[in-house]
């Protein structure tokens, strides 16, 4: 195994001082009583109004250079009010800011008696700023500046620090006017306060002071660490290249390390800015170090889940001749089943990347032993029932530091499978336009990289393939690629995924987009071979994309013939099948949409072939019922309009028409007598006398005295041989009666076949009356 992850769990365990140079946080805070003197007090969030009557009481706040005082509205733009001149309380003011003080004085570092003393009320209007400087010292003691930003409506405005080459950018604006925002940081950080884009920006500015008589507090300095992570990360980094490019197979370098952290943090509070104590310090190192080496870091949450069966360790017994485990107690015995897994995701400039979880492996752990005494965070046994033995399912959840080479990026992501890969790689793409750059940036050879990746990993089976499909996962990574401009990737995916089975109708739109990218002659190639291999089990999804092709222009006519040529080949025609247990690769049942698009698809490429589809579709009635296949798509194509001048529409209107002319002139008459169609599957005594009572004219009534198992078969007789009968069971005396009395259903229903088929005729007629119904009905 390699020793690298044991090598940073080493180093980082130095870090024992916590804090960083800058603390962060949100509190819930009770509205205080904010009164600015000849103003009066202010509402919370702040009144546009009242933001203008401030201003017009304050000065230009300035700066300082050096020994001298100055004002230049180029470096600092912005209005303040003194300290004299504002009070603010309320009954519970004090202990919010004490929270707020706690947390500022924890995340910088810092043990001891903090006290906070204001400075000054600030308010930024539109426009307003701060160019970068560095706080004086303002009051004996003052080690650090804590802001907190009250309740208001602006954008912009970030509050931006720095310190030894590390830089943050801090929002403070926060949306629910009940949530105070603040940040502190230490007097010699380097900050500024980016211009407010709209609205206004109140802050009060505190002194953080020790009375203390010790050297006032310096911000924590790794910097002998972060050099020495820097190098190992570097190393490993190097590990990696050289066994990618000699393709050697497993090795013992891992692909990510990942480092538990301390402290327990739930799915809501985890963030870079949240982190407590020596956590912070840790994290405040690696974010800088992954930086110099290349690599990516985040914070999240791993989760090892685990189930298996249990074992009875005592309690329970024998209770009035049954056994009771209601008190019984259960050990561990066997683990069956895991899953070890990294999820919930948080960047260090506070975004959460669309990463899915991830799996991971026990020796990527820094150190590689770091969860061998960890406490689950849920155990529960489920006691026994039936055959089944007592079973367990148990859970451990740990916040980490996750981090891997940047040259590994896509290997890594494309690991936790197209849930997680496919919106990282819309991340990236969408991260590319945003820079405007061109395909030679380094987020276009990302995302370039990363969806070449996932089209190695994509899923072998056949059923992942369709889930693949129906889930969106293949229609979103080609418009990703479509919006990167990846031709090559593009040709690639169609060529070696979609038409490997890659592929399903909701695919269409984004695979006629992307065959569009390509070369006509290309673009042909590529429509071919997906048709070919995808019409035997999706006949309809390709007559839809051919048909979508067709309608678009993609290509011309005679290089698309290869494609339609192909489908016809492929259209079912109800032949027995070799079963098999994969669905997605069992033939779809043709349907009326499907016959419209092959139609519709052919006679813009070659009539002929449109023709020899035709004469497939009539001359194979199972798959191809005529009533609910082959009338609906006459009408569908008589009716569309521009279908109907098809030579093959014209054919199928006519066999339509003779189809129900044909049933019309039928007679139909009401039943002269009680005699009802009599033909039943079953044989048995009871059908047996069920055929009988339904070939007897005179009867109308059919008593059936017998078990439950006896009148529920002749029930289900009834109903699968869908026989002109009502029944209902008599529950008197015993056995209870089977009552069936016969009815007019079969008349009936084939009264409302012809009310549908004269309908169906005038509408190929080009009718839209009721008068071919009102002269069948005066009849």
């Amino acid at each position: 195994m390699s020793s690298i992850p044991q090598k940073l769990a080493t180093l980082l365990g130095q870090i024992r001082r916590p804090g960083d140079f800058y603390a962060t946080g949100t509190i819930d805070i009770h509205p205080p009583r904010l009164e600015v003197e000849s103003v009066g007090q202010i509402s919370l969030p702040l009144l546009p109004a009242q933001a203008e009557q401030i201003i017009a009481v304050s000065e230009r706040a300035p700066y300082g250079l050096g020994t001298e005082t100055r004002l230049d509205t180029n470096v600092r733009r912005t209005w303040q009010i003194g300290a004299e001149q504002v009070r603010i309380s309320g009954k519970v003011w004090d202990q919010d800011l004490s929270v707020m003080v706690a947390q500022a004085a924890e995340g910088l570092g810092i043990t001891g008696p903090v006290q906070a003393e204001i400075y000054k009320l600030l308010v930024y209007d539109t426009g307003s700023f701060f160019v970068q400087h560095r706080d004086s010292e303002k009051a004996p003691g003052m080690f650090a500046t804590l802001v907190v930003v009250l309740p208001s409506d602006y954008d912009g405005g970030e509050l931006r620090v720095q310190h030894k080459g590390r830089e943050v950018r801090l929002d403070l604006r926060r949306d629910e006017p009940s949530e105070a925002a603040f940040a502190a940081f230490y007097a010699d950080c380097l900050h500024e306060v980016l211009p407010v884009v709209s609205g206004y920006r109140l802050a009060l500015i505190y002194n953080l002071v020790r009375k203390e008589a010790q050297p006032l507090p310096k911000p924590p300095d790794y910097e002998s660490e972060q050099m020495q992570v820097v190098t190992l990360l570097r190393a490993w980094t190097g590990q990696q290249e050289s066994v990618h490019e000699m393709d050697s197979g497993p090795d013992s370098t891992p692909t990510k390390l990942i480092y538990p952290l301390e402290h327990a943090y739930t799915q809501a509070e985890l963030g870079f800015s949240a982190l407590k104590g020596a956590d912070a310090a840790v994290a405040g190192v690696m974010t800088e170090a992954a930086h110099q080496a290349d690599c990516d870091l985040y914070l999240a949450l791993v989760s090892i889940a685990e189930s298996g069966w249990a074992e009875y360790a005592g309690g329970g017994g024998y209770r009035r001749g049954y056994w009771d485990d209601s008190e019984a107690e259960f050990e561990v015995g066997e683990v069956e089943e895991s899953s070890l897994t990294v999820h919930d995701w948080r960047h260090p400039d506070g975004s959460c990347p669309p990463l899915g979880p991830l799996p991971f492996l026990l020796d990527e752990l820094s150190p590689p032993d770091a969860f061998d005494d960890l406490e689950p965070d849920e155990l529960d046994f489920q006691e026994a029932t039936g055959n089944a033995g007592a079973t367990f399912d148990r859970l451990y959840q740990r916040a980490v530091l996750v981090l891997w080479p940047r040259s590994r990026q896509s290997e890594v992501v494309s690991k936790g499978g197209l849930q997680a890969s496919v919106p990282f790689l819309g991340e990236l793409v969408r991260r590319w336009q945003d820079s405007r750059a061109d395909s030679e940036g380094v987020l276009w050879r990302e995302a370039h990289g990363l969806a070449a990746q996932i089209r190695r990993d994509w899923p072998d089976a056949s059923w992942t393939r369709q889930r693949a499909s129906d889930d969106g996962s293949t229609g979103a990574l080609l418009q990703h690629l479509i919006a990167l401009g990846d031709i090559a990737e593009i040709d690639a995916f169609l060529a070696q995924r979609t038409a490997d089975g890659a592929y399903g109708k909701n695919d269409n739109q984004a695979v006629t987009e992307a065959l569009r990218q390509v070369t006509p002659t290309r673009a042909s190639e590529l429509l071919t071979a997906i048709i070919s291999h995808n019409a035997p089990a999706r006949s309809a999804a390709c007559a839809d994309l051919l048909a979508r092709c067709a309608t678009a222009s993609l290509v011309p006519a005679t290089l698309m013939r290869p494609a339609a040529e192909a489908l016809v080949q492929s259209l079912p025609d109800g032949k027995a099948h070799t079963p098999t247990a994969d669905f997605s690769h069992r033939p779809q049942a043709p349907t009326s949409q499907m016959v419209v698009d092959v139609l519709n698809a052919l006679e813009g490429i070659d009539p002929a072939l449109a023709a020899r589809a035709l004469t497939h579709f009539v001359s194979y009635p199972e798959p191809y019922p005529m009533d609910e296949v082959l009338v609906p798509t006459a009408l569908s194509l008589y009716e569309s309009g521009h279908a109907r001048g098809y030579a093959s529409a014209q054919a199928l209107r006519e066999a339509v028409v003779a189809h129900l002319s044909r049933r019309i002139v039928e007679p139909l008459e009401p039943p002269a007598d009680w005699r009802r169609p009599s033909a039943v599957s079953c044989t048995c005594t009871y059908c047996r006398d069920l055929s009988r009572f339904l070939a007897d004219p005179a009867q109308s009534t059919w008593m059936l005295k017998a078990a439950q198992t006896e009148r529920s078969h002749v029930e289900s007789s009834i109903r699968s041989n869908t026989c002109d009968l009502d029944f209902v069971t008599e529950k008197r005396g015993r056995p209870y009666t089977l009552r069936c009395t016969k009815n007019h259903a079969s008349y009936q229903r084939r009264v409302e076949q012809r009310r549908q088929d004269l309908e169906r005729l005038a509408r190929l007629d080009g009718k839209t009356s009721d008068e071919p119904w009102l002269m069948f009905r005066s009849r």
